[in-house]
């Protein structure tokens, strides 16, 4: 008798040793298969999307609920978002939350999801079809005007601005994973095209190198406690491109050596913790593929035929030139000269900052230029800010408009994609826009630099251009 009941204790001990080391602070494990339950919810839910009970929804529809910087949003209606698991926390570069994508091939559009689950790959694995049901969730940000849109399960309660996990009891209700887990196929994307639209997929960046400066050093400073950022870049044609690789101090590849030769990146696209700029996150140090020959570039030299040159220091007042435009879609700001203080130079800057216009659209477009009398052409240009603020700052070409300002708007623009200022540098800073390759174009072509802003304190903010050159030959 005392044996049994031994027995028994010793089993309870067990079971209980088992449960909270497996439970606490949401770190358990979980198997990737699909249980007969789970799938009989997701199969009555799916039912339900079927008789229109439930609306089904596009990760694109959902981030089109909410903006920046603003409050949270709960959900109130039935609707479903469905999408594929591009990220992994396996190797700790990830904490308590997932990247979904909305196909697996060629996305159009990403979301975070935080949870209160530590080794979610376990659950969430990479390429897994999740559906959540939305109804009393909330769409918003983790720090807020971050710029990463994210589902969480409730508001900050120390910062009503913000959202955190869903929890555990949420999930059960919310969060529903089909039997599917597709290949995803990473989307190729040169390093100076990727843009805000791209967070939360996951891409591929080929011709990349870690510059030489960095080499001998690892993944992660070992003066940080939590990210480091090291960059990145790319070869084209004439320079380099740029981006930021963060990496988690808890990354267990994070003393990793950075590889000294060239190759591909796999990894999610997000934005560094105060949303200043894009920075790319790896799942594993096995994305990385780095082991070619590096890549080389040409420069300016190599393109002496300039198509276009303008540094503004012949410019006074409101932005004036021969040939250009500066017209105002809305509101009553225009781009105007700027002596900078710190660059001792005269630049064009605009901003809506205390105009008490509720929205401002600006273009500052170049004279024409003849894209038929060389073969290849590189435009760049240096941009500043003065507390940017949400306020939004694009470059775009036009090949079929007429000049007339009346037809700006009904004119074919493509955005470029150019490096600009982002909200989070120094005042004080210029940032090379990289060379823009320009040579798929043919005919005349106009460059438009085009500002938008509104009388909201959070999108009110200044941006300053200076030096712009298209290069040729």
């Amino acid at each position: 008798m005392k044996k049994n009941l031994l027995l028994i204790l010793l089993l309870a001990l067990v079971s209980s040793i088992y449960f909270t080391s497996c439970v606490e602070d949401g770190n358990y494990i979980v198997p990737q298969g699909i249980g007969t339950e789970e799938n009989s919810k997701l199969n009555a839910l799916l039912d339900s999307v079927s008789n229109g009970q439930i609306e089904l929804k596009t990760i694109n529809d959902l981030k089109s609920l909410y903006v920046s910087g603003n409050e949270p949003l709960k959900i109130t209606s039935n609707i479903i978002v469905k999408g594929y698991v591009v990220s992994s926390d396996l190797e700790g570069n990830f904490f308590k939350e997932f990247y979904m994508q909305d196909t697996p091939e060629d996305p159009t559009a990403g979301i975070k999801v935080v949870l209160n689950l530590t080794s979610n790959y376990n659950k969430y694995n990479f390429g897994r079809e999740v559906y959540i049901l939305l109804k009393d969730l909330y769409i918003g940000e983790t720090n807020s005007g971050d710029g990463v849109t994210a589902i969480g399960g409730k508001i900050s309660p120390t910062d009503v601005s913000e959202i955190e996990s869903v929890s555990l009891n949420q999930l059960e209700n919310h969060f529903f994973r089909s039997n599917t887990t597709e290949t995803i196929i990473p989307k190729s994307v040169s390093l100076a095209a990727v843009n805000a639209s791209d967070i939360g997929t996951y891409i591929t960046v080929e011709n990349v190198l870690f510059p030489t400066n960095l080499e001998g050093q690892s993944y992660v400073d070992p003066t940080e406690d939590f990210d480091t950022h090291r960059k990145i870049q790319s070869c084209q044609t004439l320079g380099y491109a740029d981006l930021l690789l963060e990496t988690s101090s808890f990354a267990s590849f994070a003393n990793n050596t950075l590889p000294t030769g060239g190759g591909y990146i796999n990894a999610v696209v997000s934005n560094d913790f105060g949303g200043d700029f894009l920075v790319l996150v790896l799942n594993s140090v096995e994305d990385v593929f780095m082991t070619g020959e590096r890549c080389s570039t040409l420069s300016e030299n190599d393109f002496p035929t300039i198509l276009l040159e303008e540094d503004f220091e012949e410019t006074s007042g409101e932005i004036s030139i021969e040939d250009w435009g500066n017209y105002r879609e809305e509101g009553t700001q225009s781009w105007r000269s700027y002596s900078d203080t710190y660059s001792q130079s005269i630049a064009a800057r605009v901003g809506s900052s205390n105009s008490g216009n509720s929205s401002t659209i600006t273009w500052l477009i170049t004279k024409g230029i003849d894209l038929d009398t060389t073969s290849e052409e590189f435009l760049s240009f240096e941009s500043s800010n003065s507390f940017a603020n949400g306020s939004n700052l694009e470059v775009l070409i036009s090949t079929n408009w007429d000049g007339v300002n009346a037809n700006i708007t009904s004119a074919i623009w493509d955005v470029l994609p150019a490096k600009i200022v982002s909200d989070g540098e120094n005042f004080k800073n210029w940032v090379h826009s990289t060379y823009i390759d320009l040579s798929s174009y043919t005919g005349t072509a106009f460059i438009a630099f085009k500002y938008t802003g509104s009388g909201n304190v959070s999108f009110d903010g200044t941006y300053e251009i200076d030096n712009i050159k298209i290069n040729a030959r």
